[in-house]
């Protein structure tokens, strides 16, 4: 990969990375949900930096170039970051459930003892 390129890459991670802290400190992002993209972020900069990395892992593993190897990566983390969030979701919905059955017995109960009173 040419110089250029790096540099290019480096600065536009950097910036990435910029953005991601400025949404976790303004609380527009939630620390936990953004931990996997800091580490992916954080990963792309090494090899952006040391692109041998990813040659000897590729090499290692016995994938034929060093880009297919970095799509499967992007890959695998994409997933992890979907069912990460999903799991996220879930237990979300599972709670928005338990809080609305939880309002409409408070409201159940507020209308019973309105009705008491009159």
């Amino acid at each position: 990969m040419s110089l250029k390129i790096q540099v290019v890459v480096l600065v536009l991670l950097l910036i990435s990375l910029a953005l991601l802290f400025v949404q976790v400190k303004k609380r527009k992002l939630d620390l936990k949900y953004t931990l996997a993209w800091f580490v992916l972020v954080i990963s792309l900069i090494v090899i952006d930096i040391f692109p041998a990395i990813i040659t000897g892992i590729s090499n290692a593993v016995g994938i034929a170039t060093p880009s297919n190897m970095l799509f499967l990566v992007g890959y695998v983390l994409l997933v992890i970051i979907i069912y990460t969030l999903t799991v996220a979701i879930s237990k979300m919905s599972d709670n928005i459930r338990a809080m609305a059955q939880k309002i409409a017995l408070l409201e159940k109960e507020i209308e019973q003892l309105k009705e008491k009173e009159e």
